[in-house]
């Protein structure tokens, strides 16, 4: 009995390696289960050919060219006319017959951001048409929504009289962006932003990126010039859930805005002047906490840190200013200036 259970387990256990493993050795994870369970290649083949016939994998190609990849065990695309009647409720009923097979947090997290991107298309982008993807495979769960409308960046840009499109992204990273409409939430792009391990958002060739098993936020060139593209993406296996979230976001009021630093750039520029600095310091007016996120910066010009001090000092002095994961330069640069404005 105690064999059996050790050979069920080993089986289970080099199959799962293989699933877990495969995305990032397509062409040699033959060779890397040998390398971990010191077992023949005839008995890895054994079990990537039954990974195959249990449709979890696919196998492309012959003999030496032969890679492999996951299956998707779900692969569903609804393309929508937009027009004043069309029901979001009735456009997620076709997705719903698709996402069941998902773990329980997982069909209701992609719920949730199937209805708060359909919504959202359907509300304020003024697009004509949207497609909306959802794929999922043993590793990974993504959403995809495309539309044809303003674009996202833009639509912000108009509402809140920003200069530019790219000061729109980086409001929206310190989001959340709140509509002057009292029926709207900007909670709703933040919460999918928490929900899902990567978040991309491309519009107005400008690319919006969230890591949030990093916290790390990033921003480059987009080919995207018109509508918008949203991308989704967690882990299949996840344990994040829905209520857990949402007590996290909502649990307890504070009045502080938290800003990127490195949104201030797009191509690894470094950071040293006052124009780059007031990028960043937009609507910062109703808070009595700036936390500046040094993240992935190493250094900075002194004209740069005199604005961003200078700017929250402008407005109340008695503001609290931290600096978040600073360089030992940065640091003294910021210091420099806090007590410039003491």
């Amino acid at each position: 009995m105690s064999s059996v259970t050790i050979k069920k387990n080993s089986r289970e256990n080099i199959q799962d390696f293989i699933l877990n493993n495969i995305s990032s050795h397509q062409h040699d994870i033959v060779k890397a289960a040998i390398a971990k369970f010191g077992v023949s290649r005839q008995a890895v083949l054994k079990h990537v050919n039954n990974l195959v016939n249990d449709d979890k994998i696919i196998a492309h190609g012959k003999t030496r060219d032969r890679y492999y990849k996951l299956k998707p065990q779900l692969n569903f695309t609804k393309d929508l006319n937009i027009n004043k009647g069309l029901s979001s409720v009735k456009i997620l009923e076709n997705f719903s017959p698709h996402t069941h097979i998902l773990p329980k947090n997982i069909n209701e997290i992609c719920h949730y951001a199937l209805s708060v991107l359909v919504n959202n298309i359907k509300d304020h982008s003024k697009a004509t048409f949207m497609s909306i993807k959802i794929f999922s495979t043993y590793d990974e769960t993504h959403i995809i929504a495309n539309d044809n409308g303003l674009g996202i960046f833009k639509h912000i840009q108009n509402q809140f009289g920003l200069e530019t499109k790219k000061i729109s992204a980086i409001e929206l990273a310190k989001g959340p962006v709140e509509s002057t409409n009292k029926r709207s939430s900007g909670n709703d792009i933040k919460s999918l932003m928490m929900l899902f391990d990567s978040t991309i958002i491309d519009s107005s060739e400008i690319s919006l990126e969230y890591n949030s098993k990093l916290n790390h936020w990033s921003l480059k060139e987009s080919k995207q010039a018109k509508g918008t593209k949203i991308q989704l993406k967690i882990d299949t296996k996840s344990k994040k859930e829905i209520k857990i979230i949402f007590q996290e976001m909502f649990s307890k009021f504070t009045n502080k805005v938290h800003i990127p630093i490195n949104l201030a750039r797009i191509n690894n520029e470094m950071l040293c002047s006052r124009d780059q600095a007031k990028m960043l310091m937009n609507n910062i007016n109703h808070h009595q906490k700036i936390v500046f996120d040094f993240s992935g910066i190493e250094i900075i010009g002194p004209s740069f840190a005199d604005e961003l001090v200078f700017l929250c000092k402008e407005i109340d002095n008695s503001i609290k200013i931290v600096c978040l994961k600073a360089s030992k330069t940065v640091e003294l640069i910021m210091n420099s200036a806090l007590k410039r404005y003491s």
